[in-house]
């Protein structure tokens, strides 16, 4: 059975939970109308406080409403952004966040009657302009990491705070020469639900597939362009390579310096304030992990920028991002517009075949393929709000309220329903130098 509690929200911290306008509106009574009708094909249950309900009883999807003319009214309103609103506001609650998403948020871009500010800021296509961009006097900088705190990071992944799809032992490997001759590796998923103790080996052991994909080995020239939280930085510095990594967080810097140094890898590792576009020199390796988290479609211009400049006869780029696998589904551009409004500003994710054209643009790299690790991805997100969950008391103590609580279940259980419904993928991209027969100078240009 799912409790359904009196919620309190702190409307001075809080002004966009305030109770809607709109309420009992005609436009509200039609979205409800309308989601009532379709509960059935949607296999759907929604319930009421009165004890009512609609849809089929034993539906694998179940919604239960507190506050019910909130929720229709924030759906008409506000779309995705008023599912996730309310779910903050702790008007509906569901026994499975997940599955409520999968099955909601498609409804709602399809609804006319619902609002769509995905579409409204990114276009149908969610091709909008995000991240980057510039201003007068030059460009924007780009931030590729996440602005996420190192306190609320500890609170759902393992003891590597690494915040990418981890490779679980599990899970068969195929791989396909496609007619480009590019390589794709499909790994298939764990064979067995991982566990929380899995967790940690297992991103320990996607750190390692970049690595070896990177072809870093004892004496590689390694430049990190997102060290995350140095998990990355320090294997490949324990294989003996040069790394080079930066921060644009004074507070990720300090909490980096400190980790490298309790691993004996200060003096392996150069640690830098600033952004990877400022590195010069040649290089053997550029491996980055998910560049677009914070900065969309520019985080991932500005690591293949970086690549082509610095890379020298035979090196390699390596990068492991989110992608969606066409045009980003519609579902993913309306989430993409509550994600700008509390995580973060960078949109639906680039397409496969964005990221392949600009690739194709960097003279200097050719695309040689790809590992696609999407279950294991969610197997990992699964994990994540998991662990939150049992953190709870925690988050409390450091500060993080109930609302931000529900807001980060809410942005975990995005991440995983749009990797179980295919409306985005995780993969490993290798691009290679392409053999200009030229020495490049200091600033890696031929």
């Amino acid at each position: 059975m799912v409790r359904v509690e009196p919620q309190t929200v702190d409307l001075e911290r809080w002004p966009a939970l305030a109770p809607p306008t709109g309420v009992g509106g005609q436009a509200s009574v039609l979205v409800a109308q309308a989601l009532r009708r379709s509960a059935r094909d949607l296999g759907l249950r929604i319930d009421y406080p009165d004890a009512s309900a609609a849809g089929e009883y034993d539906a694998p999807v179940r919604v239960v409403l507190r506050e019910p003319e909130h929720f229709w009214a924030r759906l008409a309103g506000g779309g995705a952004v008023g599912l996730g609103e309310a779910f903050m506001a702790g008007d509906w609650t569901t026994p499975d966040l997940c599955a409520a998403i999968a099955t909601l948020t498609p409804w709602i871009a399809a609804n006319a009657d619902c609002a769509h500010p995905g579409e409204r800021a990114y276009g149908r296509d969610g091709r909008g302009a995000v991240g980057g961009g510039r201003r007068r006097g030059g460009p924007v900088p780009v931030e590729l990491e996440d602005s996420v705190p190192g306190a609320l990071t500890s609170l759902y992944t393992d003891e590597t705070m690494s915040t990418s799809g981890a490779v679980f032992a599990s899970g068969a490997r195929t791989r396909t020469r496609l007619e480009d001759g590019t390589d794709v590796v499909h790994l298939e998923a764990p064979s067995a639900a991982p566990r929380r103790g899995d967790l940690g080996d297992a991103q320990r052991r996607s750190v390692d597939t970049l690595l070896t994909l990177a072809g870093v080995v004892d004496g590689s020239r390694v430049l990190v362009a997102t060290p995350g939280w140095g998990e990355l930085p320090m294997r490949a510095a324990e294989r003996g390579a040069h790394v080079r990594t930066m921060t644009a967080s004074t507070e990720r810097l300090s909490a980096l310096g400190s980790r490298f140094a309790a691993a004996g890898l200060d003096d392996e590792i150069s640690l830098f304030l600033g952004a990877p576009s400022a590195s010069s020199g040649v290089v053997d390796a550029v491996v980055a992990v998910e560049p677009g988290a914070t900065a969309g479609r520019a985080g991932h211009g500005e690591v293949i920028g970086v690549a082509d400049r610095l890379l020298g006869p035979g090196g390699r780029m390596v990068v492991h991002t989110t992608v969606s696998p066409g045009r980003p589904a519609p579902a993913v551009v309306e989430l993409a517009a509550w994600e700008s409004r509390y995580v973060s500003e960078a949109g639906p994710p680039i397409s496969w075949s964005e990221l392949v054209d600009a690739i194709g643009r960097a003279p200097g790299l050719t695309l040689r393929g790809r590992v696609e690790t999407t279950s294991h991805h969610a197997e990992t997100v699964r994990l994540w709000s998991e662990t939150f969950a049992q953190r709870g008391r925690d988050a409390a103590a450091l500060g993080f309220d109930a609302v931000y609580r529900r807001m980060w279940a809410f942005h975990l259980a995005g991440l995983e329903a749009g990797l179980r419904a295919g409306w985005t993928e995780s993969v490993q991209v290798l691009a290679t130098a392409t053999d200009l027969q030229t020495p490049r100078d200091g600033r890696g240009k031929p």
